[in-house]
């Protein structure tokens, strides 16, 4: 099975969780390193939100991955900044074919009239938007999961990733709007018992049933989280035989653990 690991977050030097002693940790060297180990073929990587080695992070991110044709880039901008539409064009000139939105470290609500511009480039050149979803500091009535459906109804043709599936804080919001918008995806990070982060972003094994049952394996995408875990090894290794230990065909497995995410990459349009 190719396996294609989403939620990556990379950069210029080593941060996060990781508590295994593995060196580099955050970087992309250390995060190729763990998915030869665990048997990955390839991954999203995420921009930082700020500069790296003095370089514009999405312009840094397209010069990194020159290197490791296996990794799909995905921008980060701020979508109420100005221009941020014109920019993810150039970004997806530059070949990065995904755009990661974190509303409460970003400051924006996730349905701020001043993100449509944005919201409307990502549709048109198909391009799927994941969202960081959970309670994470800020007010929450600015990004809490019922707010995605302003933007699936406004925006019908643009893919949106719902990160944490809304958390344990909000899950049943996210399985609203999912269930009310087929361009909307359950993004899967950290199974329930790996610690992480945000050990409140795991789904309980329920969840992920309720999950298979409504929103149905083809809108469902696997990531890591990295490198926001104990051990990030290991959390992929225990993630993958986790959902490969699924009562559903194997088929679907692929899907989730890849297959879904690659048709959405392959659908933008970059470079």
């Amino acid at each position: 099975m190719k396996i294609v690991i989403g939620h990556c977050h990379v950069a210029a030097k080593p941060h996060g969780r990781d508590e295994s002693g593995r060196p580099e940790i955050g970087t992309i060297p250390a995060l190729l390193r763990i998915m030869e180990e665990a048997g990955v073929s390839g991954a999203v990587a995420f921009a930082p939100f700020g500069p790296q080695d003095g370089v514009e992070a999405n312009e840094w991110l397209r010069r990194e991955l020159e290197k490791y044709p296996n990794l799909i880039g995905f921008a980060v901008i701020d979508p109420k900044q100005e221009g941020a539409a014109g920019r993810l064009r150039q970004c997806a000139q530059m070949g990065l074919r995904g755009l990661k939105i974190h509303p409460p470290v970003m400051r924006t609500a996730i349905n701020d009239p001043a993100s449509k511009p944005l919201y409307q480039a990502a549709e048109e050149l198909s391009i799927p938007i994941v969202f960081h979803t959970g309670a994470h500091g800020w007010y929450l009535r600015n990004y809490v999961p019922m707010l995605f459906d302003d933007v699936a109804q406004d925006h019908p043709g643009l893919p949106i990733i719902i990160a944490h599936v809304g958390g344990q804080t909000f899950f049943d919001q996210a399985l609203a709007v999912m269930l009310n918008n087929k361009n909307c995806y359950a993004g899967l990070t950290m199974e329930w018992g790996t610690s992480g982060r945000f050990p409140a972003s795991a789904l309980r094994p329920d969840q992920v049933d309720i999950l298979l049952d409504t929103v149905g394996p083809d809108r469902i995408l696997y990531g890591l989280g990295y490198p926001w875990n104990s051990d990030n090894l290991a959390a992929l290794k225990k993630d993958i035989e986790w959902i490969l230990g699924w009562d559903i065909p194997d088929e679907d497995k692929q899907k989730i653990l890849g297959g879904n995410l690659t048709r959405l990459v392959e659908s933008a349009q970059c470079g």
